[in-house]
């Protein structure tokens, strides 16, 4: 039996309901009176909930994590053997507290095609590619009071034998010994990937994995495509071009700024384009034109082509057309039907 509050009288218990399941005015007030209770009880047990989740400290993951930005996120930097590169990177503390730091240095690779990195560990097989050995920074920990920001140097020493093309390490910055509720201990970590190309005999070359619409029939807009591009050079290399959309008589509808992300040597990243359209009727056409490498003494760059197609129609009109043609196939049949029949009478 459930609990009941002493103010809630159960007035049902006293109804006498008859055989034809009628029930006098007093029977149905009380009734009335009934929900109101049981409604007020649920809002009272409502807002002691919330009560007592503000009381015992319940909040967001975003208010209890350290608020801490690097800036840039990322520095692409030019060299060329045996030079020494000095970069600044802006280290900001928006919490409320002072906090220190403390950095790191750290090799990393493509991850995913979605563009995430994975950082090499010094055990790993070395490879062509690893930077971390070659910086230092000043300072390498430091205190920064509460809404304050500290300028670090990033001093990247290129070696004299350094093989040329790609390298790729990253500057982390990180906060550690942070206990939770638990007694767990967290590390903030937060970082600016550097990506260094070095001059020399480097190797560029994209190719098209594949290109194509997310959907190859869609109702409505906008239209979203996907690229898929494999770097077999040595250098990160990113893209720059058009999605060009022709409708189906031929004629160029849009042209879209194509995103272009880096895309690291051996690895496929993956990246969307989005058409923002949402009125589209037909079958249109999408181009990739795309260019990439430093520009040659003769000013010419590399192409990147593709083409796809995706038809949008929305299926409210496949219905309304359909109604159509049948609506005109019984009016011809009704004609004609009544022609013969006047034909008939008029031949008697």
């Amino acid at each position: 039996m459930l609990w009941r509050p002493p103010f809630m009288k159960n007035p049902l218990a006293s109804f006498n309901f008859s055989a034809d399941n009628s029930r006098s005015i007093s029977d149905k007030v009380a009734i009335m009176r009934y929900v109101n209770q049981v409604s007020r009880a649920a809002l009272s047990l409502l807002l002691l909930a919330a009560v007592a989740g503000a009381s015992f400290g319940f909040s967001s993951p975003a208010a209890a994590a350290d608020a801490i930005t690097v800036i840039p996120p990322r520095l692409e930097v030019p060299a060329s053997p045996g030079d020494t590169v000095v970069e600044k990177i802006r280290v900001i503390n928006q919490s409320t507290t002072e906090i220190s730091y403390s950095t790191i240095i750290e090799d990393f690779k493509s991850g995913d095609e979605d563009g995430s990195v994975q950082y090499v560990d010094e055990s790993e097989e070395s490879d062509s590619f690893r930077m971390a050995k070659w910086i230092s920074i000043e300072p390498s920990r430091f205190t920064i009071a509460a809404n304050s920001e500290r300028i670090i140097q990033v001093a990247i020493k290129v070696p004299k034998n350094a093989e040329p093309g790609g390298h790729f390490a990253s500057v982390i910055v990180r906060r550690s010994g942070t206990e939770t509720a638990g007694g767990a201990s967290v590390e903030t970590r937060i970082g600016t990937l550097i990506l260094m190309r070095v001059s020399g005999n480097v190797t560029e070359g994209l190719s098209v994995e594949s290109f194509g619409p997310q959907e190859t029939y869609a109702q409505y807009g906008p239209a979203k495509f996907d690229l898929r591009l494999k770097n077999d050079g040595n250098v990160h290399l990113a893209p720059r071009g058009t999605i060009v959309i022709n409708n189906m008589f031929g004629k160029k509808v849009a042209e879209i700024p194509l995103s272009n992300p880096n895309v690291l040597p051996g690895a496929i990243r993956k990246s969307t384009t989005e058409w923002a359209e949402k009125n589209l009727i037909g079958r249109y056409t999408a181009t990739l034109v795309a260019q990439y490498g430093q520009t040659s003494s003769t000013g010419e760059q590399k192409t990147l082509s593709a083409t796809t197609s995706f038809i949008v129609f929305p299926l409210y009109l496949i219905w309304v057309t359909l109604g159509i043609i049948v609506v005109a196939y019984l009016l011809i049949t009704q004609r004609k039907a009544l022609r013969r029949a006047i034909n008939r009478i008029t031949s008697d």
